[in-house]
């Protein structure tokens, strides 16, 4: 059964046909359409063959780079020779081989206008290709300039912001709210010793390694902890490091339009202030000290110069009225006034050679000498007039002989001796012994006084100085006996030290360089 046929005035009516003008008309007016809207694209929209000959060029390329359009027909190659100096080489070559490829591609460069302005355009290609060769290229140049402009300027900005950041003297570190680490600069690279190390990305590892830095690790990042859980909170921390830096540590949040986003830290080396500060402080204590050293030595001085002086003022008037009455004059009346010159005489030698240890001017006239017969002969002095105290001396089985000052070396050990005796006010035993091995011959003298306390003892051999439990009206002296003697043992080269234990006595030992042995016999033919 055949099909029904529509009517005349149905919608599937072909109508009348065509007429050739109609036709015309209709073609130049989509061509019309297809070229308006060509033109209206905000962009040269153009086509070439692969050699860069255009075919097409929309009426947008006059707008954006001033040449006539025609231009870009009758040169053949206006393109290239229009490319920015700088990209012409690169830029043919780069779209030359994607097209040899018939692969789509896109790039920037710069053009120059007409009126010399430089145009920066991103081109968009599409390869039409006939048996797998490039037959034709199309594409759209879009005005960037604009964008490139902006982003030169960004990226200025943030060069100027490194570069700032980078030139100040403190270490910058930015985190986000999750400690992450946004950015830091290089001083707080150089402050921390991460220059090799890549700070950006999570805290973990640079909090581990700042950690390890810090005197006091586990308060350091339990302080850290804290201010990343309160976000508005400020703050100010003094940082010591192991190496003996010291860090001022600020922290603030950091805010973008009214919101936390996260925390600016602030590191500023203080180093050479604190530094400057203690050692300032040091020194104004040291020189506090040094005027109650003073003081206390005026104050011992002038007591210790004024007890020999009153009886021996007191045994020369007696001796005055003997004489001026025609009584006999004893001898012992003498003795004792010579003591008491004896004594005064002593204290002044100590200041005299106190000067000059201080001055570096003490010498010596150093000769070949037995150690034993000095020890000895300055021991027998001593036994006779020991008192309560029993005296004992222990000698080696040869004869010791050193470099050294007879009178000097004798001055040592009589100062050894006499403080013996002085801080064994109660007696007992004093043992001096003297022994040699490895080049060395040690003298020891040991009593069983009253001791130094044992924090005193590294200052004992310090000019004035006097151990707590040694009052002046106890004890006489200055406080110059040992700090003399340390000098006269270094100059030559020797050495003297303490051992003691309060209560229970003390033992001083000295060494000396030893030149050589030799019997017993020998050293009396």
């Amino acid at each position: 059964m055949a099909a029904p046929q529509p009517g005349p005035a149905g919608p599937l009516s072909p109508g009348p046909p065509s007429r050739p003008d109609d036709t015309a008309r209709e073609l130049s007016r989509a061509q019309r359409e297809h070229a308006e809207l060509i033109d209206s694209v905000d962009g040269i929209v153009w086509e070439a063959d692969p050699s860069f000959r255009f075919t097409c060029v929309s009426k947008q390329a006059e707008r954006l780079l001033g040449y006539p359009v025609e231009r870009w027909y009758q040169e053949p190659d206006f393109w290239v020779t229009h490319v920015h100096p700088d990209d012409r080489v690169w830029a043919a070559n780069y779209c030359r081989e994607a097209a040899e490829q018939c692969l789509p591609h896109e790039f920037e460069y710069r053009m120059l206008a007409a009126d010399g302005r430089i145009v920066w355009l991103r081109d968009i290609v599409t390869v039409v290709a006939e048996d797998g060769r490039p037959h034709r290229l199309r594409g759209i140049m879009v005005d960037i300039t604009g964008q490139r402009r902006a982003q030169e300027h960004l990226e200025h900005t943030v060069s100027l912001l490194e570069a700032t950041l980078d030139s100040t003297a403190d270490g910058l570190l930015v985190v986000n709210l999750s400690g992450n680490i946004l950015a830091c600069n290089r001083r707080f690279q150089q402050i921390w010793g991460l220059e090799d190390m890549q700070p950006v990305g999570r805290d973990a590892p640079v909090l581990r390694h700042v950690s390890e830095k810090v005197k006091d690790p586990e308060g350091f990042v339990a302080r850290v902890r804290a201010l990343y859980a309160t976000p508005e909170e400020e703050s100010f921390d003094i940082l010591e490091l192991r190496d003996g830096r010291v860090l001022e540590l600020y922290s603030m949040p950091q805010r973008q339009r009214g919101l936390i986003t996260g925390r600016v830290w602030s590191f500023r080396d203080v180093s050479a202030r604190v530094h400057a500060e203690r050692e300032r402080e040091r020194l104004l204590r040291e020189a506090h000290e040094a005027i109650q050293v003073r003081d206390d030595f005026l104050s011992i001085a002038s007591h210790e110069l004024k007890t020999p002086l009153t009886p021996l003022r007191l045994h020369l008037q007696m001796l005055k009225h003997a004489l001026e009455s025609h009584q006999p004059v004893t001898p012992g009346r003498v003795d004792k006034a010579l003591g008491q010159v004896r004594r005064l005489s002593a204290l002044v030698n100590d200041l005299l050679d106190a000067s000059c240890v201080g001055a570096g001017r003490m010498e010596l006239q150093r000769t070949p000498m037995s150690l034993p017969e000095l020890a000895r002969e300055v021991f027998s002095d001593f036994r006779a007039a020991s008192g309560n105290h029993a005296l004992t001396y222990e000698g080696p089985d040869e004869d010791v002989l050193v470099s050294g000052d007879r009178g000097r070396l004798a001055q040592v050990l009589t100062n050894l001796l006499e403080n013996a005796l002085k801080y064994s006010p109660l007696g007992g035993p004093v043992r001096v012994t003297l022994t040699h091995s490895g080049g060395d011959a040690v003298v020891s003298v040991v009593d069983s006084g009253i001791g130094i306390p044992k924090e005193e003892q590294a200052h004992l051999f310090a000019r004035f100085f006097r151990a707590r439990n040694a009052p002046v009206s106890g004890f006489g002296g200055l406080g110059l006996g040992l700090y003399i003697c340390r000098d006269i043992i270094e100059r030559h080269g020797g050495h003297i030290w303490v051992e003691s234990e309060l209560g229970r006595g003390s033992a001083f030992h000295v060494s000396l360089p030893i030149l050589s042995t030799r019997p017993l016999h020998e050293a009396h033919v």
